[in-house]
């Protein structure tokens, strides 16, 4: 209860305020009487002193300094009797009162101080029933929540919910875990927690949230949208697995609002350490397919392709295979170890939020996994990358042999990774080949006639596309050299698009399997 809420529900209503008007929302944790000449040694934080004037002090300095020190004690306000031994405060008194905002009142001597105590008190011990109530209807949705949640956006909405705030469960690098906030906002909350964590980060916030036990009170940070809120850490074994937030809104923040980010944050916990199980049960199995498959040791068996499906592999479907090449020396140092794990743990709840499975290799300071086709790894590399780690991007296939293949493209390009840069293997072979290297020639050429050299017809098509470059992709000269008909070249040339998988009309694609057929032909001299 605070000074406001006394003026209106208690036998305060009658006071009137004369000094401190802003301090009026001090919360009141006590009322206390005193009529000692020594009046500041016997108050304390919150106590809302009563006094009849009769040792309130008469000349200016002291009357000040004894302002000035209720003041630093904390005091919530003064309440004065008048006009008994004071017909007002005095003008000095009213005049420090508003330099320090402590608030000073008045009310008729005619009102006890037993009653303005009782009624107070009463107050205040029936609103912290109210509150203790309130908080284990809390704590006790919030756990079966936990106990009906999937994912913490459930449990974010459940609390969110109960308090009519915002809820967001942000990891320390900045991903969003789960949130309360409805999509049809139209507020991408991800982009806007990152750049806020970021913010947090640069300001050294995010570290004394770290370090705090409880919930600490984040002032407004009106740059990035988001208004003053709890921020209360997630630990699990000690270490930081993600912090809750709840926002202010439109009502002030109060004691049931960290009461309930505490309870939040140990079902946040018990949540996340479940689902680290999970994931470490997942992992073994995903570990051993994405690693038999990246080795071309996997065995097309009904039943193994069945549980590879169960495990989320398609395999009719296509995919890029990604390798992240993180800064870490060798061998991993504990740190190293834990820096690795919070990435994997960030590329997993990643992949989940896209709704793909997470196929995730781990081997020393290298993650490797599977991205479906019509995912591109930019805007991944936007959320997860740092300058302190590397993508190689593998062309896309699909089956058994094109995973193969696809961690074949990604580890050749191991020796060009750059921190902070996304590698895709189209973009870096060709002007390896361009400059020499007898590796990356070997590469682009099956990267762009692979399918033509390994098929059994293609002999044929070859040669078809070797006149073609010849001749300038110039169909009737092609048909001619070829000594066939126009209509039957266009039918070999459709079959080598499809093959190809590109397109002849291109001018890039062109100049590629020009250059690809010159390289192919000095290979086969030698």
């Amino acid at each position: 209860m605070n000074i406001s809420m006394a003026l209106e529900d208690t036998v305060l209503r009658g006071a009137s305020i004369v000094a401190g008007e802003g301090g009026v929302g001090a919360e009141i944790t006590w009322v206390h009487i005193v009529d000692h000449p020594d009046i500041a040694a016997w108050v304390e934080r919150g106590h809302l002193l009563l006094s009849t004037g009769y040792n309130w002090p008469r000349d200016e300095p002291t009357q000040r300094a004894l302002v000035r020190a209720l003041s630093a004690r904390g005091l919530a306000g003064v309440v004065l009797a008048v006009p008994k031994f004071l017909v007002h405060f005095p003008a000095a008194s009213i005049d420090e009162a508003n330099r320090v905002g402590l608030p000073l009142l008045e009310i008729d001597w005619d009102v006890p101080f037993s009653a303005i105590t009782e009624e107070i008190h009463a107050s205040i011990i029936r609103r912290q029933g109210e509150m203790i109530q309130r908080s284990d209807e809390i704590h006790r949705a919030l756990t079966h929540a936990a106990l009906t949640a999937n994912t913490l956006s459930d449990l974010a909405i459940s609390l969110g919910g109960l308090l009519d705030r915002a809820v967001n469960f942000v990891d320390p690098d900045g991903l969003m875990l789960g949130t309360s906030e409805a999509k049809s906002t139209g507020t991408d909350v991800g982009a806007r927690e990152r750049a806020y964590m970021r913010l947090l980060h640069n300001r050294i916030i995010l570290r004394r949230i770290q370090d705090s036990v409880g919930p600490m009170l984040i002032e407004a940070q009106p740059d990035v949208g988001v208004p003053r809120r709890l921020g209360c850490p997630i630990r699990i074994r000690g270490e930081i697995a993600a912090i809750v937030f709840v926002d202010e809104g439109n009502d002030e923040l109060g004691e049931l609002d960290i009461r309930a980010a505490e309870h939040a944050s140990i079902i946040g916990a018990l949540h996340l350490a479940h689902m680290r199980e999970l994931h470490l049960q997942e992992e073994r199995l995903g570990y051993a397919l994405v690693g038999t498959l990246l080795e071309g040791k996997f065995e097309e068996t009904p039943s193994a392709l069945e549980r590879a499906r169960l495990s989320g592999w398609d395999p009719a479907g296509s995919y890029r295979v990604c390798l992240v090449l993180l800064d870490e020396p060798l061998p991993l140092s504990r740190e190293g170890f834990l820096r690795r794990e919070r990435w994997v743990d960030r590329l997993r709840k990643y992949l989940e939020g896209v709704e793909q499975a997470p196929l995730v290799l781990v081997s020393l300071n290298q993650i490797t996994f599977f991205l479906a086709s019509h995912l591109e790894p930019e805007p991944l590399w936007r959320v997860l990358g740092s300058r302190g780690a590397a993508l190689a991007v593998s062309r896309e296939h699909s089956g058994v042999a094109g995973m193969a293949k696809g961690g074949e493209d990604v580890q050749s390009l191991l020796p060009l990774l750059k921190p902070g840069k996304v590698h895709h293997f189209h973009e870096v072979m060709f002007p390896r080949a361009l400059m020499g290297d007898a590796g990356a020639r070997e590469l682009f050429v099956e990267s762009r006639l692979g399918p033509l050299l390994t098929d059994k017809k293609g002999e044929a098509l070859m040669e078809t596309v070797e006149a073609l470059c010849a001749e300038g992709f110039q169909l009737a000269n092609t048909a001619r050299r070829l000594g066939v008909h126009i209509s039957t070249l266009r039918y070999r040339v459709e079959r080598i698009e499809s093959m190809l998988a590109t397109t002849l009309e291109s001018q890039e694609s062109r100049f590629e399997i020009q250059v690809a057929v010159a390289l192919y032909k000095i290979m086969a001299e030698r």
